[in-house]
């Protein structure tokens, strides 16, 4: 299969997050924490749940980004919990449905929507004319390695992405970057989609559901860049030059 045809089949979300010949941003996250963890994950799929948050998000994304495409890729069931008989016939019914939220999840996004785009500065960013769930993949310059990435919006040289947070103050979405290494996510999308900025906008998930707007710095870039680039370091040493034994491998360093 050739480059091209690879990533149009991207824009499949279930061909994306099945696929571990191409390396992500999220694996790079697991290999951070322990390549004995990625084996695990990439060799038992029923392993790789979903939750909640990440429903809500992908609901949440929809209707940020394809306001339009909402009531195609997502479902609504008007119940206040999913535990119920109901609830589970109505899953049954939808088994083809990407995405099911319940009635409440839904009259909340359509809030936070309000409130998103009721900023000018973001109408501005997240202009029509931009692409919205676009997917790419390369090849590493340095490692070799193959890499692929789904990035919210793309206008011009410039990626956005948009986030939800329990705390959109400077502090806490800094502190979120560190956590989940949003530094190295910025620059890993950057390097391969060919851009060079990269903005989020953050909206908190409770009342008055808050926007903020962050730039990503050089030296937040080259940190990020720095990690990912080790990291993908890492994975070829493991998995495809195999000059380590991920069964036999084990921390070992001076706090």
């Amino acid at each position: 299969m050739s480059l091209d045809s690879f990533i149009k089949k991207l824009v499949d979300d279930s061909f994306y997050y099945s696929d571990y010949e191409f390396v992500t941003n999220s694996q790079l996250g697991l290999i951070k924490k322990d390549v004995r963890t990625y084996k695990l994950m990439r060799d038992n799929p029923h392993l790789r749940t979903e939750t909640l948050p990440m429903i809500f998000g992908r609901a949440y994304h929809v209707a940020m980004l394809e306001p339009n495409e909402f009531m195609q890729k997502v479902k609504v069931f008007n119940s206040a919990t999913r535990t119920t008989k109901g609830y589970k016939e109505f899953k049954a019914d939808n088994a083809d449905a990407p995405t099911i939220i319940l009635q409440k999840e839904y009259d909340k996004i359509m809030r936070m929507q309000d409130v998103l785009f009721s900023h000018s500065e973001v109408n501005d960013l997240l202009r029509p004319e931009g692409e919205r769930e676009i997917a790419n993949a390369w090849q590493d310059d340095d490692s070799g390695v193959f890499c692929k990435g789904k990035a919210d919006y793309r206008n011009g040289k410039t990626l956005i992405d948009l986030k939800t947070t329990g705390d959109g103050s400077h502090w806490g979405f800094s502190n979120s970057c560190k956590k989940y290494g949003y530094d190295r996510q910025s620059s890993f999308y950057m390097d391969g989609f060919g851009c060079d900025e990269f903005v989020f906008i953050t909206q908190e998930k409770e009342a008055p559901y808050n926007v903020s707007i962050f730039y990503a710095g050089q030296e937040f870039i080259d940190r990020g860049r720095d990690e990912y680039k080790y990291l993908l370091d890492v994975y070829k040493k493991f998995f495809i030059d195999n000059e380590a034994s991920v069964d036999e491998h084990l921390i070992m360093e001076t706090l």
